[in-house]
């Protein structure tokens, strides 16, 4: 995620003489700034190169890595179709065409197959979706899963605010960094507490545990789902990824493998072949003119 802007600072700040070590994936997304740093040092010949070629996420085994080799080259991939005993780690639920069938297979995942496969929806399934906004965009999908995985209970408080409801158990996600709490934009955590007289909400975030004021709440949002953006550099155990139409302007190539790979023992793609397919062939609007890599010959 080292855009021009961040990559200019940081090697003005090295020192003369001092190693530099970037490390990172150029099948992943770029950048949301402007730039593909990496990629350009990597193409320029100007820098040592080491590549990584042993597995470490999945095993070597995996059918997650077969499949990420084959959208890597352009192929549809190879995923096993959808069974109540799948045999591999790489699944495919069809879905139906219609971006509302496609929640309702999620639903049934989450529900059934899922925990049938000794998974807890609650720690350690991610939904990743290629966008915010509609059916199977994330926001939907939030209110959604919060009401299947952590259902209102007279024993957990909730607040709502601005139309989002919070309630203890929910899985939320920093969505900025805030250098004062030392958590930062992608952070996942759980909130453990809600203090209605303090007015104030207890998430847990590893082994720390960060206090907000409500009105600093706008800093979380809830993460039953979120973009494929936001997972980069994350693992999640299960991945659920839908890929349906509706999202045609975000569906590429490698916003299809990043959202495949950060599944460590299972995914499960649930959409139409159409949309699979136009995932695996786009490549042509993420080309980015930098000059960077010229600038090195």
């Amino acid at each position: 995620m080292l855009d021009l802007f961040l990559a200019y600072s940081l090697i003005k700040a090295v020192l003369a003489g001092a190693l530099l070590l970037l490390v990172g994936d150029i099948d992943q997304l770029p950048s949301v700034g402007p730039g593909q740093i990496l990629a350009d040092l990597i193409n320029s010949g100007r820098v040592p190169v080491v590549r990584l070629t042993q597995v470490f996420r999945q095993a070597q085994q995996s059918a997650i890595i077969s499949a990420a080799h084959q959208i890597n080259r352009g192929q549809y991939p190879t995923i096993e179709p959808i069974s109540d005993n799948p045999m591999s780690d790489c699944i495919w639920h069809g879905g139906g065409h219609q971006p509302e069938h496609g929640v309702q297979a999620i639903c049934e995942l989450i529900s059934d197959l899922i925990p049938r496969l000794g998974f807890n929806p609650a720690t350690d399934v991610q939904v990743l979706c290629p966008m915010t906004r509609g059916v199977v965009g994330t926001r939907n999908l939030n209110t959604v899963l919060q009401q299947l995985i952590n259902p209102p209970s007279p024993d957990k408080v909730e607040i709502n605010r601005g139309g989002m409801i919070l309630r203890v158990g929910d899985r939320v996600i920093q969505q900025m960094n805030d250098y004062q709490r030392e958590v930062f934009n992608g952070d996942l955590g759980i909130i453990t507490d809600i203090d209605t007289v303090e007015q104030e909400v207890i998430v847990q975030y590893g082994e720390r545990t960060v206090i907000y004021d409500y009105a600093d709440l706008n800093e979380i949002t809830l993460a039953w789902s979120v973009t494929i953006h936001k997972s980069q550099g994350s693992e999640y155990p299960v991945i659920v990824l839908p890929i349906y139409m509706q999202h045609y302007m975000m569906l590429t190539r490698n916003l299809f493998y990043t959202g495949l790979t950060r599944a460590k023992k299972l995914v499960i793609v649930v959409g139409a072949k159409k949309a699979i397919s136009l995932a695996v062939r786009s490549t042509d609007d993420q080309k980015r003119y930098t000059r960077l890599k010229q600038r090195l010959l």
